[in-house]
């Protein structure tokens, strides 16, 4: 004969069941967290690496192929104020292979793929001593179109550059502030959140940059670059 489980051996038995899921449940929480916390420290750590990578390389990149113009005019490669900055550089340049005149809407140069429809292009000659900024219209071959007229004259081997601007800014949203990029006349793109302090100092005498990034008032980041593009030749 085969005897069944009494009431008092059940309730022990599924109370130890019970216990035992319990510490299971418990202890499934507790990883689950852990691995949580893990993988929210490791995408903020590559958050922060990447931010920093950017702005190094922008920083780098300060004043490229504008130290010529920069040298001659009231050029501007290096802007900053509290809690943003800004950095101007070139990403190609050509020279005129004929001469442009004031009042025109074209330039000549040899074909390059870098002069396209929206970019911005700063033209100038060191001998007259002029310069401006315009944008690309529209390309043909070699010849631009140019948004505006031309305001000066500019003869054959006159500059010209194509501009890159990027700006890096704190933007305030809600209770979370986040670091922002641009490019040009593009819209800032998120690169970092909880920062809750950014500031870049600019040390004109020694062409160099000192920066500094905190996240979340613990990690902090600080990087000191020298901008080459900028030094005096």
């Amino acid at each position: 004969m085969i005897r069944g489980f009494s009431l008092l051996e059940l309730i022990v038995v599924l109370t130890l069941s019970v216990g035992i899921l319990t510490i299971v449940l418990s202890s499934t929480s507790e990883s689950t967290s852990y691995s949580q916390k893990v993988t929210t420290h490791q995408q903020r750590m590559e958050a922060i690496f990447h931010t920093v990578e950017m702005l190094r390389s922008d920083l780098t990149k300060c004043g490229m192929r504008l130290q010529e113009a920069a040298k001659f005019f009231t050029f501007p490669l290096f802007e900053n104020s509290d809690f943003s900055f800004k950095v101007n550089y070139g990403i190609e340049k050509e020279v005129l292979i004929d001469d442009s005149h004031e009042g025109e809407d074209t330039l000549t140069i040899n074909r390059n793929d870098f002069f396209n429809k929206g970019k911005r292009v700063v033209i100038y000659d060191p001998e007259r001593e002029v310069y401006e900024i315009n944008e690309v219209k529209s390309r043909n071959g070699d010849q631009l179109t140019l948004v505006n007229m031309l305001q000066n004259d500019y003869p054959k081997n006159a500059m010209v550059v194509v501009l890159k601007q990027v700006e890096y800014k704190l933007y305030s949203q809600q209770n979370t502030k986040a670091l922002k990029r641009k490019v040009n006349k593009g819209y800032f793109q998120p690169l970092i959140e909880n920062v809750t302090d950014f500031n870049v100092k600019f040390y004109p005498e020694a062409y160099s940059v000192l920066y500094r990034i905190e996240i979340n008032k613990k990690e902090q980041v600080r990087g000191y670059i020298f901008l080459t593009n900028m030094v005096e030749k």
